[in-house]
């Protein structure tokens, strides 16, 4: 039986063109796809061994992109880690610098304090 390619309805689901048999044509409804004639021969339909081939295929590469999707979120989770650990050493090494800051305002205070005192003792 002589199929024919016609424009699908729902390419997304569909893809470009759907084949029918070339007896169910009916132009009201369909529209030919690409070049071809109603007298011309369409294009061959693949074998059973080659549509089992492809779906071997797809499947080891959607194997292959499985395993890269558990890669990549590990990845995720490490740098996660790594993120959180320099938050906190930055956060630790902010404290130090206030208590720094601090300390030394004390010590300034302390002798100032101290100097002053020693001021008052020479009088």
């Amino acid at each position: 039986m002589h199929t024919i390619q016609i424009v699908s309805t729902d390419p997304h689901t569909q893809g470009p063109f759907v084949i029918i048999n070339k007896s169910d044509y009916n132009p009201d409804v369909h529209e030919l796809h690409g070049d071809q004639e109603l007298g011309a021969p369409s294009e061959r339909v693949p074998t059973m061994a080659e549509l089992l081939a492809a779906r071997d295929q797809l499947l080891e590469r959607e194997r292959e992109l499985a395993t890269e999707k558990e890669r990549v979120a590990e990845q995720a989770r490490a740098n996660e880690v790594e993120a959180q650990r320099l938050y906190d050493e930055r956060a630790a090494a902010a404290d130090a610098a206030t208590k720094a800051a601090v300390d030394k305002v004390a010590a300034d205070k302390a002798a100032a304090k101290a100097a002053e005192k020693a001021a008052g003792d020479k009088k």
